[in-house]
């Protein structure tokens, strides 16, 4: 199931970051805005959430490079 979950850099609802979480703790996929276009994202060890994202972009899942990541 889809959801939309709108996040505001000024003021960011702990609430929803919680749901994006727990969405990828859970295997689901996130997309989310670059400067450019859009983006598909996932928890890197969760590998049929890795698996999802090949599939939807028609590629083998050795060829899924991009990497994003926080430390807090």
């Amino acid at each position: 199931m889809a959801e939309f979950i709108k996040l505001y850099n000024d003021n960011p609802n702990q609430k929803e970051i919680d749901k994006v979480v727990k969405i990828l703790k859970n295997g689901g996929l996130i997309i989310y805005p670059t400067d450019t276009v859009y983006g598909l994202g996932c928890d890197i060890t969760n590998t049929k959430a890795l698996e999802k994202i090949a599939l939807l972009k028609r590629v083998k899942l050795e060829k899924l490079i991009s990497l994003l990541f926080v430390m807090i």
